[in-house]
């Protein structure tokens, strides 16, 4: 039931716009995008398709995957629109099973911490199995606050992240509301052992 709520929550959101679907790709992505060669990238949460559309026109293989219908049928009709190739799909982030792996970027902005501590490991396990070596995990959360209802990452997620991956790059800083907030850089070096 109460993925059901949720469900009708976000496509809910989708007739205004969400305070989250800005229209500009953050410049943590643009800065990703001009010093990487472009690969196969995979955006979980991609709303209506800001940052899937920036990856193909620089020249990236994108599949969008959003728990909302409406986002998802508005970032399609913008990678028609604008004559660009690409996946949208619609399912929910814990449940990927039907998405074959090998991304060379897996991108998350703002998906994660909205997810419950139950939805968690089978999100993880996903992107654990999906990333291809040498690939980047690139995340954008929340910081958990203790005493908050906002979920937020926990700093011992990080550390058990940080283990089956590889932390290249952490920025902490806050969003617009002031939440604390941060930008996560994880690689799979080449060879490394699951250790999740």
């Amino acid at each position: 039931m109460e993925r059901f709520s949720r469900w009708i929550r976000f496509n809910s959101w989708y007739f205004m716009r969400p305070p989250w679907d800005t229209g500009i790709t953050p410049p943590e992505l643009e800065d990703f995008i001009l010093t990487h060669t472009s690969g196969k990238a995979l955006d979980l949460g991609c709303g209506t398709g800001t940052n899937i559309l920036r990856l193909a026109h620089a020249g990236w293989d994108v599949t969008g995957v959003d728990f909302a219908l409406r986002a998802v049928n508005k970032a399609r009709t913008r990678l028609r629109q604008a004559g660009l190739a690409g996946k949208v799909m619609a399912a929910d982030v814990t449940r990927l099973d039907d998405v074959t792996g090998g991304f060379d970027l897996i991108l998350d902005i703002g998906c994660l911490h909205g997810l419950d501590s139950g939805d968690r490991q089978a999100y993880y396990d996903h992107i654990l199995r999906l990333l291809a070596d040498g690939g980047t995990y690139l995340l954008y959360a929340h910081l958990h606050n203790h005493g908050s209802e906002d979920l937020g990452i926990a700093q011992a997620e990080i550390g058990w992240l940080a283990k089956a991956l590889t932390l290249a790059r952490r920025e902490d800083s806050s969003d617009r509301w002031g939440r604390a907030a941060t930008w996560l850089w994880f690689e799979r070096q080449p060879g490394k052992e699951n250790d999740g």
